[in-house]
């Protein structure tokens, strides 16, 4: 009997200790450190990002959620601070342009800008308002009266140096695009704040990101665009 529950364990063990080593892998990025709880695709060759979608107990989360239907999400390290993200000429200046910019692809409340290239526009974004902390870049094709794609990139509160970036396919209709700008910033940056664990290392990340997310946001972890 002895040796039948020592086989057991045996069988047993490796597999418990797989588990653990699992649920301990975390992601540091510049002074914060996120919790993966898993391995991903590209872990040993980029240590500078944590793709959100790559994680299997999280993306089924993010699938619950309409509004994040057609996007994929990082948490990014940046090599400098990420001011330079908010002039509204873009990384570089190269969005210079706000002449070239057709009415119809002009959003309220943003400063838009252009830099031309090939058969489609490129356009950067950057909020009015200081309290929305983020920008977009945006492309439309020449004969279209919205955007194709965008990528939105969201200030981390509790580190310059790190943003939270949405690519989106497929954004809605322009008469909807600030609404849906705000609270994908809002809501990705929140569950980067549920995964951030560099204060409490012993805090259960996961079920942080299920009662934020279960709850419709009325639970919110510690931190937000406006701190």
């Amino acid at each position: 009997m002895f040796f039948r529950i020592l086989f057991v364990l045996c069988l047993v063990l490796p597999n418990v200790s797989a588990l653990h080593a699992e649920e301990a892998i975390v992601v540091q990025l510049n002074t914060r450190t996120f919790y993966a709880g898993e391995d991903f695709r590209g872990r040993d060759a980029e240590d500078k990002f944590l793709p959100l979608n790559r994680l299997d107990w999280l993306n089924e989360l993010l699938k619950e959620l309409p509004i994040l239907d057609r996007t994929v999400i990082h948490i990014d390290q940046l090599n400098r601070d990420s001011d330079f993200l908010w002039s509204p000429t873009g990384p570089g200046g190269w969005y210079s342009n706000s002449d070239s910019v057709p009415e119809h692809l002009r959003l309220s409340g943003y400063t838009v800008n252009t830099g031309e290239g090939g058969g489609f526009r490129l356009l950067y974004l950057t909020p009015n308002s200081p309290q929305k902390q983020y920008a977009l870049g945006c492309s439309s094709e020449k004969e279209s009266e919205t955007y194709e794609f965008c990528v939105l990139r969201a200030r981390y509160p509790l580190d310059p140096r790190i943003i939270v970036k949405t690519r989106i396919y497929d954004p809605p209709p322009m008469d909807q695009l600030d609404a849906y700008f705000e609270e994908v910033a809002e809501l990705t940056v929140s569950i980067a704040l549920c995964l951030d664990i560099t204060d409490q290392l012993e805090k259960d990340a996961k079920q942080s990101v299920r009662e934020h997310l279960a709850k419709a946001y009325a639970t919110r972890c510690d931190g937000g665009l406006s701190s």
